[in-house]
C-alpha cells in the first residue's frame, strides 16, 4: 500500500537530481572565465552571462552546424606568457582578461588553430574557431 507514496517521490527525486548543475566561472591568475553551451539551459546560461566577458569563443565542425567540446584552450599575452589554459566543457567560452594582445591557440582531436585578438576593456571581442569534419563522424552519414 505505501509503494503507491515512493513511487512518486523516487521519480521526483530523479528528476531533482537530473537537472543540470549550474555553470560556474574558473579563474586562472587574473583570468576569469566559463565554458559550456551544451543543451538549451547550457547555452541561455551562457547568453545571460555573456556581459562579463570580453573575449567570446566558439567551437565548431566546418559545414555541419555541429558544435564541438572538448577543446584544448591556451591564451599567451603579448610576451608569450600563458594566462589561461583549459579545456572547454562546451562549444562557448567566455573570459574577463585585462585590455591587451593576445594569442588564442585552440586544438581539437590534434588540429591546431591559433589565432591573434586585440582584446579591450569597454568591448567585447568574438572569435571562432572551426575544424574540418572528421571521418566517420554523424555528419558523414
Amino acid at each position: 500500500m505505501k509503494l503507491k507514496f515512493i513511487v512518486p517521490w523516487l521519480m521526483l527525486s530523479f528528476f531533482a537530481f537530473a537537472e543540470d548543475p549550474p555553470l560556474s566561472p574558473q579563474i586562472q591568475g587574473e583570468v576569469r572565465f566559463v565554458s559550456g553551451g551544451i543543451g538549451y539551459r547550457e547555452r541561455e546560461a551562457m547568453q545571460v552571462m555573456r556581459a562579463d566577458y570580453n573575449l567570446l569563443l566558439l567551437f565548431a565542425e566546418k559545414g555541419t552546424g555541429n558544435y564541438l567540446s572538448d577543446v584544448q584552450v591556451v591564451v599567451k599575452d603579448q610576451s608569450g606568457h600563458t594566462v589561461m589554459e583549459t579545456v572547454a566543457d562546451g562549444p562557448m567560452l567566455f573570459a574577463k582578461l585585462s585590455p591587451g594582445h593576445y594569442s588564442v591557440e585552440a586544438d581539437h582531436n590534434g588540429h591546431s588553430i591559433a589565432k591573434i585578438v586585440n582584446v579591450g576593456s569597454q568591448r567585447q571581442t568574438s572569435l571562432s574557431f572551426a575544424w574540418p569534419a572528421q571521418p566517420g563522424d554523424q555528419s558523414d552519414r
